[in-house]
């Protein structure tokens, strides 16, 4: 087997060291109040339901391209694993690629640009909600309503390193391997601002996750407090790169 195959799926070596941890992994905190705690075991079920009903209802696989339209969420992190788990591609809506997706995740499920050869997962950002809403629109599948029928684990199969993970817009595409990778120094707790697109953020949370850290993703607008940062014992904050 060569060095870009590897036994399983790059996402399940990110996640099975973490399984049974019930530490933070991802904390979620919005403009509106909510509060959101993953801990490792909690964060690898959402990604395995999530790749499940990716692949049960969407067949993803290696030659698929998947729209990621969503601002940096902890929704948008797991579905960005969940369809790595799969070996697809993720792209942004101004990609080059995007006209040719196979899936459109989005919380407009209307937007015009979506073409009419996508499907559709249409996803409503709020914890609490146990469907997308009266937007849905006709033809996309909604996963607020549809993600917690499917399995709490996920089986992958193995998939090539030589696969494109990223496209974005302007820049160079990443390779599966050279995404999961990477090495990052650990720093403890990190403090993350959703103000980058999440394909932006996912290489640096892969990172920092590789290395054993926890983050703290806050919404933009956000005040961050002391007492938030005393809370979530926080030791470093995320500087993007520009």
């Amino acid at each position: 087997m060569s060095n870009s195959l590897q036994s399983g799926t790059f996402v399940e070596n990110l996640l099975s060291p973490r399984r049974g941890s019930a530490s933070p992994w991802l904390t979620w905190y919005s403009v509106i109040g909510e509060r959101i705690e993953l801990s490792g075991r909690v964060f690898d079920n959402w990604v395995a339901k999530s790749a499940n009903l990716l692949g049960e209802v969407f067949d993803l696989d290696e030659d698929s391209v998947v729209v990621l339209d969503l601002p940096a969420h902890w929704k948008s992190l797991v579905l960005a694993l969940a369809a790595l788990h799969h070996g697809a591609t993720l792209v942004d809506a101004e990609q080059a690629d995007a006209q040719q997706a196979s899936v459109w995740v989005t919380a407009q499920p209307n937007d015009p640009r979506i073409p009419n050869s996508s499907e559709i997962l249409a996803v409503n950002p709020a914890a609490l909600a146990l469907s997308f809403g009266s937007d849905l629109g006709p033809v996309a599948e909604d996963f607020n309503a549809s993600v917690r029928t499917y399995g709490d684990q996920f089986y992958p199969s193995p998939v090539s390193g030589d696969t494109s993970a990223i496209a974005t817009n302007g820049d160079a595409p990443i390779g599966l391997a050279a995404l999961f990778d990477a090495a990052a120094k650990a720093q403890g707790t990190i403090l993350v601002r959703a103000q980058q697109p999440v394909l932006t953020l996912l290489p640096y949370a892969i990172g920092q996750w590789k290395a054993g850290d926890g983050i703290v993703l806050v919404e933009d607008g956000l005040e961050v407090t002391e007492r938030l940062r005393e809370g979530e014992r926080i030791i470093s904050d995320y500087q993007p790169a520009g």
